[in-house]
């Protein structure tokens, strides 16, 4: 009965976690890098996409003896938005990190979970992913040809990504 009931709940979890982007298992303590196990579990749901975590860093980032820095990274719950890969010149940039004026096609977009981890399934291409923030939609990862926070899904591969919102740290 036990391991029914097991059965069902990881089928469960399989059919729900790529459509919301939930899955709740995972250490919260290790929140400087994408948590492995949530990934690993990310990529047994889906076969081809993108799976990762949204991670959260504000306040004081500088090394001083007299003022450790405030608050580390942690998982952040968002709403993830997937274009098509675009360009800087495709957008309206304020601050240099929020975009608005979007002119290639918005593919997908995925809730996190309460930690920051998603996975959406997609078909193999070229993407540039977006958080939403109060102003704007927000990036701040731009390859040498200017693109926004570019990953390419590979034919029955999932790409792993860490994006850290940080509009709000000092270095």
């Amino acid at each position: 009965m036990k391991g029914f009931l097991f059965s069902a709940l990881l089928l469960l979890a399989a059919c729900c976690g790529s459509k919301q982007g939930k899955a709740t298992t995972g250490s919260e303590a290790d929140t400087t890098s994408v948590n492995t196990t949530q990934v690993q579990q990310n990529q047994a749901t889906i076969k081809q996409g993108i799976a990762g975590r949204i991670l959260w860093e504000s306040g004081n980032r500088m090394p001083s003896p007299d003022a450790p820095p405030t608050e580390s990274k942690r998982g952040v719950q968002r709403t993830v938005y997937i274009y098509e890969l675009t360009n800087a010149n495709q957008v309206t940039t304020q601050n240099g990190v929020f975009h608005t004026n979007i002119q290639t096609k918005l593919v997908a977009e995925v809730a996190t979970d309460a930690n920051g981890n998603f996975s959406v399934a997609l078909k193999p291409g070229k993407y540039s992913l977006f958080t939403k923030e109060e102003k704007g939609l927000y990036a701040n990862l731009f390859d040498g040809e200017m693109n926004i926070f570019p990953v390419e899904v590979k034919d029955g591969q999932v790409s792993t990504i860490e994006f850290l919102v940080n509009y709000q740290a000092s270095y």
